[in-house]
């Protein structure tokens, strides 16, 4: 596996997208979740199914519903789903499942759908910093209450976005996942 680039197929060809590539779609406000669904969409097409899916064919799942925005469009980018119709983003669903619970509510847990059938797989406990849920809580609370959020705040989060994209990015993928059976 190339550790730096997510391949799929797309009619005749291999497309292959970079952790940089997506980051710069996505405008890096949040590394994190970009990162997060690079290295989810690397483990499902490397070491989970038989052959990379065909981009346009794809269902995807987020149990942090329109939260996580990194995750949603780099998923989106590279898979080609499409919100109402292939990209579900319910957090009620997931809330009888596995997974960490995300600091703006739902949980880290997700479904990929493809023609080999359905992955489906939740983050692992620990596999995101604790500081990064106490803070993010923090802020996102302060935005249900139309709290001002000073520079200064919104500087530290965005710091521990980026750690959490760097710690995501050099860890193995048993560390960051865990397959949940059908």
């Amino acid at each position: 596996m190339i550790k730096n680039i997510v391949s799929i197929r797309e009619k005749d060809k291999i497309v292959t997208f970079s952790y940089e590539e997506l980051i710069s779609h996505h405008g890096g406000e949040m590394p994190g979740g970009v990162a997060l669904a690079f290295r989810m969409l690397q483990w499902i097409f490397n070491d989970i199914l038989e052959s990379l899916p065909e981009r346009g064919n794809c269902t995807f799942y987020s149990g942090l519903g329109k939260n996580g925005r990194g995750i949603i469009d780099t998923v989106k980018l590279v898979t080609g789903v499409e919100e109402n119709s292939t990209l579900l983003l319910d957090t009620e669903y997931s809330m009888d499942k596995t997974g960490p619970v995300a600091p703006g509510g739902g949980r880290y847990y997700f479904e990929f759908g493809c023609d080999e059938g359905l992955v489906k797989l939740a983050v692992k406990d620990g596999a995101i910093p604790e500081e990064f849920f106490a803070y993010s809580a923090e802020i996102h609370k302060k935005r249900q209450a139309e709290d001002c959020i000073s520079e200064e705040e919104m500087q530290h989060l965005q710091k521990l976005r980026k750690e959490l994209s760097e710690a995501i990015l050099s860890a193995d993928s048993s560390d960051l996942f865990v397959r949940i059976a059908s």
